[in-house]
């Protein structure tokens, strides 16, 4: 799981440096917890990853005021 979260954190800084995002923006982010552990969309839900992914991506943006 912490591949996961790892994954999410990169991802995050990846996206906002490419869209070049600074504070103030605002980034709105869609993900199905079914998809991220392999599964159909809505089909096997893991609230603790939903959770893991919410706290990875908002250690990036926080900071930055985003």
């Amino acid at each position: 799981m912490n591949n996961i979260k790892e994954q999410a954190y990169l991802a995050t800084k990846e996206i906002i440096e490419k869209a070049n995002l600074k504070a103030g923006n605002i980034l709105v982010i869609g993900c199905s917890t079914s998809e991220v552990c392999g599964s159909k969309i809505g089909t096997d839900s893991v609230p603790e990853i939903g959770t893991m992914l919410v706290d990875a991506i908002l250690s990036v943006l926080t900071p930055r005021g985003i």
